[in-house]
């Protein structure tokens, strides 16, 4: 096989969470007198680092980026107990563990939260590593992609970055690896096709073309 390393990012690619930030980002929106945004919305906006996205939708003139981002997590918590990895990706993950193939998660999410998440689901005992960010800004991945990936001996040429967003692929490109996107997480098949230099799926059930 062509890798034995696979990097997963969690939020949208592993669990099925973007309706979340969207209930979660309405709520924060209606408090300060803001619009509310719908999905396509959402799929055709969303952004990283997160900043940029919220600078789309908040006049940072007249409130705090970290109050709003605070609200945001708070109620992202409360309604995230309701969501569900994708199906298709816990398949994949057990299929690629019983292939020999080692895998890590590198998220954006906040490390705390991340371990819980996947604990939650029973998903932790897959994973060489579970990193999560401990900013709220929800920053670049690509230098702490980059020293993981080194700390457990990944070869680049041998791993593939499995994620939803564009900035993914900008991580799996600092690490000098492969990636894939599946166009269901936090931005849509449109958008991410738009880019032209990413291989984009429609589900996960489509990596094991890759893969094999």
């Amino acid at each position: 096989m062509k890798y034995k390393f696979i990097v997963w990012d969690y939020n949208g690619t592993i669990i099925d969470d973007a309706w979340v930030a969207v209930a979660a980002e309405n709520i924060v929106l209606k408090a300060h007198g803001n619009p509310e945004i719908n999905m396509d919305f959402y799929l055709r906006e969303c952004e990283m680092p997160i900043r940029n996205f919220y600078d789309k939708i908040y006049d940072f003139s007249v409130c705090d980026f970290r109050q709003v981002a605070d609200a945001f997590l708070e109620n992202y918590d409360r309604i995230s107990a309701e969501a569900k990895p994708f199906p298709e990706v816990c398949e994949a993950i057990r299929r690629f563990e019983r292939l020999g193939l080692h895998q890590g998660v590198i998220s954006g999410f906040e490390t705390g939260r991340l371990t819980s998440s996947l604990e939650k689901f029973g998903l932790d005992g897959f994973f060489d590593f579970m990193s999560g960010a401990d900013d709220v800004d929800c920053g670049s991945k690509s230098e702490r992609a980059a020293a993981i990936v080194k700390k457990y001996g990944y070869d680049p040429k041998e791993t593939l970055f499995i994620g939803d967003m564009y900035h993914d692929f900008e991580t799996a490109s600092r690490v000098g690896a492969d990636c894939v996107l599946i166009a269901k997480g936090h931005q849509g098949a449109e958008v991410l096709k738009s880019y032209g230099d990413v291989a984009v799926l429609g589900s996960a059930y489509e990596l094991s073309g890759i893969i094999d």
